[in-house]
């Protein structure tokens, strides 16, 4: 009886995705940056859709990111631990402007505990012959984010803690729009130093971020859409280890979606960015990071979005072991 309802609500949901409504045409970059818990209080931006919402529209986007962490590292001058899971939930709002400009803010809730995924994630590194580091041997579900040099703590995190992150304001001007062909626009962020940076909810910094986004069709039957774009942080002083925070940034995404059905389409895609820190001899602070995403997005009516993806980190131990996200966007 429950195979049978089972496989009745699998067909309703195959289905209702099979009979959705035509893709609108954009194939919109995942929602991804990396979410370490030394990285996501800085301004790292996710490079957002090549196309300038029209004036007057607008939309509301919430999104879920839900990052697992476990990494160490440790000589005779430097111990460095990443422990624990990071949520991370953040409400967007976009609004569309005159002669192609849009502008737009980002309020984050960020929530560092030891989280409950450490089993399901040891079984899924298993399951592909990822690497498992230390994991087996560690104690579960518990919370260490800590950085010590020379005897000193420069960052220690071991108990829950959660509270609002670092607003952002963000804007863009398109700088082309071809229909059918090849999308650019220059976008931008300010990062304010709203969230907490003992907690890790922010860095007590004001980042400024600038990258273009650009996107193009497949000539070939129109079945796929390329996409990619590429910039600059900047950052003040921040709180978070300071003498050895690199104040520029360079980053960037990759990216290809294809259409499955009318409304469902499957993306995979690349982040990469510069190190953040400097001074040690740790990959976790000093190396640069890839991370490598797969995805779905569901259309399940004009312009509005279900989005579904999961991260691995591709140079192991400078990102999360696996970030989970979910994001739904609505226009208005």
């Amino acid at each position: 009886m429950r195979y049978c309802l089972t496989n009745r609500w699998l067909c309703l949901a195959i289905s209702i995705a099979l009979s959705g409504p035509a893709n609108s045409g954009e194939i919109a970059p995942l929602n991804s940056f990396n979410q370490s818990p030394l990285v996501q209080i800085h301004g790292l931006p996710s490079i957002g859709s090549a196309r300038v919402l029209k004036e007057h529209n607008g939309d509301f986007s919430l999104d879920l990111k839900i990052a697992n962490n476990f990494t160490s590292a440790a000589n005779p001058n430097e111990e460095f631990v990443l422990d624990g899971e990071t949520h991370r939930l953040t409400l967007a709002t976009r609004l569309g402007l005159a002669n192609g400009y849009e502008c737009g803010f980002e309020l984050p809730y960020l929530s560092h505990s030891g989280g409950s995924f450490d089993n399901a994630i040891e079984r899924w590194h298993n399951a592909f012959g990822l690497p498992d580091g230390d994991r087996p041997d560690s104690p579960h579900n518990l919370i260490n984010y800590r950085y010590t040099r020379a005897g000193v703590d420069l960052v220690r995190v071991t108990q829950s803690t959660s509270g609002g992150g670092d607003v952002r304001i963000t804007g863009a001007m398109q700088l082309s729009n071809v229909p059918a062909g090849r999308d650019m626009a220059l976008r931008g962020s300010l990062k304010l130093p709203t969230g907490d940076s003992a907690g890790l909810h922010g860095s007590g910094s004001t980042d400024l971020a600038l990258w273009l986004s650009t996107a193009a069709q497949s000539r070939v039957g129109e079945s796929w859409n390329g996409y990619g774009g590429g910039g600059v942080l900047y950052m003040n002083k921040s709180d978070v280890m300071p003498d050895q925070q690199r104040r520029l940034v360079a980053f960037g995404s990759i990216g290809l979606g294809l259409p499955l059905v009318p409304s469902l389409t499957a993306i995979a895609q690349l982040d990469a960015h510069s190190p953040f820190y400097g001074g040690s001899e740790f990959r976790q602070l000093s190396g640069y990071a890839v991370q490598g995403l797969l995805g779905l997005s569901w259309e399940f009516m004009p312009k509005k979005h279900v989005v579904a993806s999961f991260s691995e980190d591709l140079v192991v131990n400078t990102s999360p072991d696996v970030v989970f996200n979910l994001s739904l966007t609505l226009p208005f």
